[in-house]
């Protein structure tokens, strides 16, 4: 009989897609506001998101999770993680 080793699946808080805990950021909000957390370590309230997905990294969906700080997350998702400019202008918002 083969002991398979157990994987932990967590929820991203903006797709709602079920991944292997070590294929997502986790995210921890502290009275400063939401702090990125790569190690999954930090104490405190956490949630995780898709780091391949920039749709995942949009304000609204955030909202879920950080409430009025969401604009906040957002904007630090896109510097840290980078990617989605280029190929998607900001998500909702409208074009001027």
């Amino acid at each position: 009989m083969s002991a398979s080793k157990h994987v932990p699946i967590r929820q991203c808080v903006a797709c709602r897609t079920r991944r292997p805990k070590r294929e997502l950021l986790r995210i921890v909000l502290t009275e400063a506001g939401p702090v990125l957390d790569p190690t999954g370590r930090k104490p405190g309230r956490g949630a995780y998101v898709c780091p391949d997905k920039p749709e995942c990294w949009a304000e609204k969906k955030l909202r879920r999770f950080a409430g009025a700080k969401a604009k906040e997350l957002s904007q630090a998702l896109l510097i840290v993680l980078g990617g989605g400019q280029s190929q998607n202008p900001e998500v909702g918002k409208p074009s001027t």
